[in-house]
């Protein structure tokens, strides 16, 4: 008995086509949905881009009977940077915003995260479950050991948004070890 090959499965990107598909789902969720912007944003040709992409791996999600209209049939992305990649280009992602010495002097691997975002229609269920056990086989891969990342909360109304901070500050602290600190403004 053969089975059909599943219509969703995940890959590292290969091509500059993957990195741009990548970067069009970007645009769509956060730009077009969540009303980013910024200089990486090219309304023009609906990308969502910065300086770091050609140093991240790109994990794809992506749907064999996806519409023509979505590139490449990519309908989830996770932007990945071990810490090796991150030593070739002088930084972390986050670096800019944080102080990361506690992390980068642990003595363990980093891998950082970010850019995640599926298509309205694949959040939840097996498209999230596929990009998760894709991202468990790249850790166990790459023999990593803590994952970090920037990751946004939409709006900036403190009082709408004191119940999940506070979740995050009283449950979900990392150890005191590997705290980071925002680095600041200058």
């Amino acid at each position: 008995m053969t089975s059909e090959p599943s219509r969703l499965f995940t890959r590292l990107a290969q091509t500059d086509d993957d990195l741009r598909a990548a970067q069009r789902l970007r645009y769509e969720v956060f730009v077009r949905e969540l009303g980013s912007d910024g200089a990486g944003v090219d309304h023009d040709l609906q990308l969502e881009t910065d300086r770091f992409d050609p140093f991240f791996d790109h994990l794809l999600l992506i749907d064999r009977d996806a519409p023509a209209t979505v590139p490449s049939g990519v309908v989830g992305v996770y932007r990945l940077l071990r810490q090796d990649q991150a030593f070739k280009i002088g930084q972390f992602y986050s670096e800019d915003e944080y102080d990361l010495t506690r992390l980068k002097t642990s003595g363990r691997k980093l891998l950082e995260l970010g850019r995640s975002c599926l298509r309205p229609d694949y959040r939840g269920g097996a498209g999230m479950y596929l990009m998760w056990n894709a991202l468990a086989e790249y850790v166990h891969h790459h023999e990593i050991e803590v994952l970090f990342g920037v990751a946004s909360f939409h709006g900036t109304d403190l009082d709408a948004l004191a119940e999940p901070l506070s979740l995050l500050h009283h449950r979900h602290l990392a150890p005191d070890d590997l705290q980071v600190r925002t680095v600041a403004a200058h």
